[in-house]
């Protein structure tokens, strides 16, 4: 499940995906293993292989060959030492919306200071692990459970706080006095608000989600305050999608990030819920922070 399927079930105007069609199953990234492939099909797969793509809700698939020419084998090095999960988060795009923007929006520089917001969510762990471990940044990050925030210092961040007990100006303002060189953005409206106030000259904020916005009607979403910031500390403010880097980064991404994880710089969590009949429920879980 990825918030990014929020703005698919509504007919959005401007949205960057085509809503669900009623009748027809959802769809995502998922991880399948091939179990028959049809003669003179040209996919290259065979049976028993290990594929990652767009796939549908479903216990069984036929994909077409649009369907095909879109899915990637998974790595034969990750199977057998990662839970097939991981190539849905780390190693999946989420590891790559993390991966190429900030190579190409953040550009971190070693002894920078970062904050990471929905810290512990797939995109903002994997970030926040590089910016730390990777980039050698000092990392900030901020979630909604005391047990997520202990989560986030067992995994390379100097500081977090849990944003639904603490004051996000208050929280910057103690672990980050000189404040705010990179701000990687996952949820948006007053948050965002509070890093513009907190950013350093010369900032960069990779705008990544507005997860805080999602479910708030267009006419009572929060009005960030300090945009005059953008201009007067020369801030870079700047949203991607992940397929944005999908051609020019994903072959550089995929060995980077596999000798990232297997060094163990970067590790890959990942919750499963069992079973189709709950996957609503646990889309509903993620969207609430769960």
């Amino acid at each position: 499940v990825d918030p990014y399927m929020r703005g698919m079930m509504r007919d959005a105007k401007g949205y960057y995906r085509q809503p669900f069609e009623p009748g027809r199953p959802l769809s995502s990234r998922g991880i399948a293993r091939v179990i028959k492939a049809g003669p003179g099909v040209g996919s290259g797969f065979r049976e028993g292989d290990v594929l990652g793509g767009m796939l549908p809700w479903s216990s069984h698939a036929l994909l077409d060959r649009k369907a095909q020419a879109q899915a990637q084998l998974v790595d034969s090095r990750l199977l057998g030492v990662l839970p097939l999960p991981c190539c849905l988060g780390v190693m999946g795009a989420p590891g790559l919306a993390a991966y190429g923007s900030l190579k190409r929006i953040a550009q971190p520089r070693a002894g920078e200071v970062a904050y990471v917001s929905g810290a512990a969510g797939a995109v903002g762990l994997a970030a926040g692990q590089l910016l730390a471990r990777v980039y050698g940044c000092t990392v900030i990050g901020s979630a909604g459970s005391d047990e997520k925030v202990a989560l986030l210092k067992q995994h390379g961040f100097h500081a977090a706080f849990n944003y639904k007990t603490s004051s996000t100006a208050e929280a910057l303002q103690q672990a980050a006095p000189g404040g705010i060189d990179i701000y990687f953005d996952n949820v948006g409206g007053p948050t965002l608000d509070a890093v513009l106030a907190a950013a350093r000259p010369h900032a960069r904020i990779v705008a990544c989600g507005a997860i805080s916005q999602y479910d708030t009607p267009e006419a009572q979403r929060y009005g960030v305050k300090h945009l005059m910031n953008v201009i007067t500390q020369r801030i870079r403010l700047q949203g991607f999608i992940v397929g944005d880097y999908a051609a020019e980064l994903a072959a550089e991404f995929h060995e980077e990030m596999t000798q990232h994880v297997l060094a163990g710089k970067v590790q890959a969590l990942h919750h499963v819920t069992h079973g189709l009949e709950n996957a609503g429920a646990a889309f509903v879980d993620m969207m609430g922070g769960g």
